[in-house]
């Protein structure tokens, strides 16, 4: 047995946990989340749910929505079963740490997402690899991007798929609905998802109600003054 082959134990409380299947919203509360902007999403969760600001994507003019499939390893072997598990519309969720130094997904794994009918990836760390992903035309935030990865095999011990993670600062759970767009990302839990949805399509409404007044300069800038001069501002 070589050095590669042995037999590594996995430690942890997560470490060793594959699981293969697990619930997944609906197309069609899918289908509503991915028509609506970002920002309302966040705003019918009170903010919450947005990934940090440093995880952009690697290519502007990006957009996806759909189930997030959940790594919890940088172990190539885990990670490659774990792309095996991806069913189409999956998000493909990479917990890296945050790490910037190291890749830890690439065009292999960018192919690996798209040839099982993933429509995206998230990456909590760095990627390389940049022109063969574009090539792959796999959507794929990430943290940075470096031509240096890990030397194989790594952290194989501490290894979880479909397993809760903790990603750019978010909770995320298999399933839980990933949306993803040149503004950032959003996570919206599995079990508030049409509950997310009704209350964003809410908001947008409202908004548009809004854009259209300002749009045609019916502002009641005049009750505005009144409102900041009872609140004790000094207008002059």
């Amino acid at each position: 047995m070589t050095a590669t082959e042995q037999i590594i134990p996995v430690t942890g409380e997560d470490s060793g946990i594959i699981i293969k299947n697990f619930p997944r919203p609906s197309a069609e509360v899918i289908d509503r989340l991915s028509k609506l902007p970002i920002a309302n999403i966040s705003d019918a969760m009170n903010k919450h749910g947005v990934m940090h600001y440093e995880i952009r994507p690697i290519f502007p003019g990006t957009h996806f929505c759909g189930p997030a499939l959940t790594c919890g390893s940088l172990d190539l072997t885990v990670k490659i079963f774990a792309l095996s598990l991806i069913k189409p519309g999956d998000v493909f969720i990479q917990a890296s740490g945050g790490i910037h130094e190291y890749a830890c997904f690439g065009e292999l794994g960018s192919n690996g997402v798209k040839s099982r009918g993933g429509v995206g990836a998230i990456v909590d760390g760095a990627v390389r690899d940049v022109l063969g992903i574009k090539e792959v035309g796999l959507p794929v935030f990430a943290r940075s991007v470096t031509p240096r990865n890990y030397h194989y095999p790594f952290g194989q011990p501490f290894g979880s798929v479909n397993r809760p993670v903790i990603v750019a600062g978010v909770l995320v759970n298999p399933g839980d609905v990933i949306v993803a767009s040149d503004e950032g990302v959003v996570v919206v839990p599995l079990s508030m998802a049409e509950k997310v949805a009704t209350a964003a399509e809410k908001i947008q409404a409202e908004e548009e109600q809004r854009r259209a007044g300002i749009r045609s300069g019916k502002i009641p800038y005049d009750k505005i003054e009144e409102q900041l001069r009872a609140a004790g501002y000094s207008i002059r």
